[in-house]
């Protein structure tokens, strides 16, 4: 790791710390107004935009909650809330108040108007005088190891076992220099592939940024920078929100989004997640939008039919993952609001103890996406990060069901489409997958939809698609013009297995240009699969 310019960073930091703390500390930050003209432009300049959030506790004039009638939720953290006030004028009131009891907050988010306070805070001041309202913490993880997949179907996932510049094919456009990317997760270790990294970072969890448990945030980095990483030269702002057991606040993980926000950080990585969704954390991700900063999250490991937070924010990029056959990668969870497919299962990354691991995972997943918008925002071509997110997503290929699915989201990440877009007449015409509905009944006839997509960048007309159902001829389709990136799919029926046969259903496709030897990539051509009910 570089540590030349550490230093003048984290003085930086300080005196910006300094200054804050100072402004929090008067009674008037702004004392060229009179009074009443102070308090309301006060306010109206440094007051988040108020936006219409489900609190956990009423809004009662005057009143807080007593500690008696508290009841904590599933997963919630105990002993702790979270203030949140509308007016700067009243949170600095209330921060002066909690100051006479003696009593220090556990935490406080300027930016956000939020302060952290342990339960016996509401015995000494009564935040409900200044308008304010509380919510809870929740305990956030990183998306743990499948345990309820079937361990044989998990041994058919096909590992990447390469890097990820070796997994995305090299130099994509820029190398991410000048880029800060922000990491919240377990920390990080030292290891040679960061030798000449800039890394700044913090410990919100607990027991330092290197410490046990920071073998996953390891991970997570060597992917998106390093020698081995998609954008090699981006700077790492690395917050340690996860303790040794992959275990944090969400309190802590709005903070960090604050602080790398403000500290200029362009992409923040969250392979982390919470299944509740929280007062506090989506004002963290409002605060990162409105500014521009994007925020890319894992899909998470559980199988369900919704994703965690912050994943499950609109404002969030999420991220799903699979193997090195482009298949799904049975463990994460399923949502049509997944953004992007990225590799997930066994990517080779550093590890804690200078040595490399297989790393598998959304977890794995998501930082693939951050690297790649790193390097897009990078370059002689480099790009806004907005029209790097389109661009990313305008050159996804179609896979699962046509068009976005819950399994494979808007499509998997080509770093090869994104790398040839400005190379002229390129034809790829690629069967992008045969589709049968996961509820296809036994013993019934179900649609089989096969769909073909066009991966080059120059059109093309009159391929021809046949498509193979067991020993039966195969049934041919002619496809018509299709403009680069476009799809086409087409439908044929077959029966389904009855319950109690033993009879496997086989499915293959083949597309064919009209000049074969013109298909840069002849290898895309063709698809099988088998399917078979099961009992």
């Amino acid at each position: 790791m570089k540590t030349h310019r550490l230093i003048w960073i984290l003085f930086a930091l300080a005196l910006l710390g300094a200054m804050i703390g100072f402004l929090i500390s008067t009674e008037r930050p702004f004392p060229f107004f009179s009074d009443s003209e102070s308090d309301s432009v006060a306010d109206a300049a440094n007051t988040p935009e108020q936006v219409d959030f489900d609190f956990d506790f009423p809004a009662v004039a005057g009143e807080s909650p007593s500690i008696e009638n508290l009841s904590y939720p599933t997963n919630a953290i105990k002993g702790e809330l979270v203030v949140h006030f509308a007016k700067r004028s009243d949170y600095l009131a209330y921060l002066k108040a909690l100051a006479a009891t003696g009593l220090a907050p556990l935490g406080q988010i300027d930016e956000l108007l939020a302060v952290r306070i342990p339960e016996e805070a509401l015995l000494k001041a009564n935040f409900g005088q200044y308008g304010a309202r509380a919510s809870f913490s929740y305990q956030i993880e990183r998306p743990l190891p499948p345990v309820e997949i079937d361990p044989a179907a998990l041994a058919r996932l096909t590992a990447f076992g390469n890097s990820a510049r070796a997994i995305t094919g090299g130099a994509l456009s820029g190398t991410g220099a000048g880029v800060i990317v922000g990491i919240l997760d377990s920390g990080i270790q030292a290891h040679p592939q960061f030798d000449d990294v800039y890394i700044v970072h913090i410990d919100l969890a607990g027991g330092g940024v290197a410490g046990p448990g920071a073998a996953h945030g390891t991970s997570v980095a060597s992917i998106i920078c390093g020698s081995q990483g998609i954008a090699p030269d981006a700077e790492l702002f690395v917050v340690r929100v996860l303790d040794d057991e992959g275990l944090g606040n969400s309190y802590h993980v709005a903070q960090g989004i604050v602080q790398a926000v403000d500290l200029g950080v362009k992409i923040i990585n969250m392979s982390l997640g919470v299944y509740q969704d929280t007062v506090l954390l989506r004002e963290a991700v409002k605060y990162a939008h409105d500014r521009g900063v994007l925020m890319v999250a894992a899909a998470g490991n559980d199988g369900y039919n919704r994703m965690p937070y912050p994943a499950a924010y609109p404002e969030v990029l999420a991220v799903t993952a699979v193997d090195a056959t482009g298949q799904y990668a049975l463990f994460p969870n399923q949502s049509k609001d997944i953004d992007f497919a990225a590799p997930g299962v066994g990517v080779l990354t550093a590890k804690e103890d200078f040595g490399t691991t297989l790393f598998s995972g959304t977890s794995a997943a998501a930082p693939f996406v951050s690297g790649t918008l790193a390097s897009l925002m990078t370059g002689d071509d480099a790009l806004p990060a907005e029209q790097a997110v389109e661009l990313l997503k305008r050159y996804l290929n179609d896979q699962g069901a046509p068009g976005a699915d819950p399994i494979y989201g808007a499509g998997l990440v080509d770093w090869d489409r994104l790398r040839e877009r400005a190379t002229t007449n390129l034809l790829d015409v690629a069967l992008a997958d045969i589709y049968l509905q996961p509820d296809a009944q036994p013993g019934t006839t179900m649609p089989i939809e096969v769909t073909v997509q066009n991966r080059g960048t120059k059109w093309f007309s009159d391929a021809q698609l046949e498509v193979f159902i067991g020993e039966a001829e195969p049934v041919s389709f002619t496809l018509g013009s299709l403009g680069p990136g476009q799809t086409t799919t087409r439908k044929v029926f077959t029966q389904i297995p009855a319950l109690d046969s033993d009879e496997t259903l086989s499915l293959a496709a083949r597309v064919m240009p009209e000049k074969m030897m013109d298909d840069i990539r002849l290898s895309n051509n063709i698809k099988a699969v088998t399917f078979r009910p099961a009992k």
